[in-house]
């Protein structure tokens, strides 16, 4: 073999090696900043999500409108989830976490009822927003209030989440309302059972 068939085998393997870098950086920037893979882990969203479906999170859309009720969000309860380094740390860590065969247990996927501003009360297994009752037809079973003191006012950045499954739910009733920056991206997308592929 000569000198040059040495180069250019050498140079063809860093070709390689640059091509494969190039695709896990453009692959976990596009997973941690734009769109990203979620697993559904618990029974709170029953019956519109089960545990083991796969979600398809968008992240890009809360970059230019907040939240609105009645959306599906994904959020990492008490975690800043906002910003380039916070998101690539979070990436870095579900990466980790995956190696492990585990899962983070504070990302909760819930609906959002009530938006920074409102008034929301839970009396009689109802949900009150600003004095109306909301209709609800995605609930499963009844509302009850848990351990917050009603009627209570959201903040400026805060949001009132609660699982489908209300009898069911550890959520916004219980651990109270969560901030803006806890939001990860809105489930968008169900990829996973195939029987059920579409919005959710």
């Amino acid at each position: 073999m000569t000198g040059e068939q040495k180069t250019n085998i050498v140079k063809e393997v860093f070709e390689w090696i640059a091509y494969f870098a190039s695709a896990v950086i453009i692959a976990s920037l596009l997973q941690s900043q734009l769109f990203a893979l979620t697993t559904v882990h618990q029974s709170s969203m029953q019956n519109t999500l089960f545990e083991g479906h796969m979600l398809i999170m968008n992240k890009v859309s809360y970059y230019f409108t907040e939240p609105k009720k009645g959306d599906i969000i994904v959020f990492l309860n008490g975690e800043n989830t906002e910003g380039f380094i916070n998101r690539y740390r979070i990436f870095i860590k579900d990466v980790r976490l995956r190696f492990q065969k585990s899962y983070r247990t504070n990302r909760l996927i819930k609906r959002v009822i009530a938006a920074p501003g409102d008034t929301i009360d839970i009396r009689d297994g109802k949900v009150y927003i600003n004095g109306e009752a909301i209709d609800e037809p995605y609930v499963n079973g009844v509302t009850p209030s848990m351990s917050n003191n009603y009627p209570l006012t959201l903040k400026d950045g805060e949001f009132f989440v609660m699982g489908d499954n209300r009898e069911n739910s550890s959520d916004s009733r219980s651990f109270g309302p969560i901030k803006r920056e806890n939001i990860e991206g809105r489930a968008m997308f169900r990829i996973y059972p195939f029987t059920k592929i579409g919005r959710p």
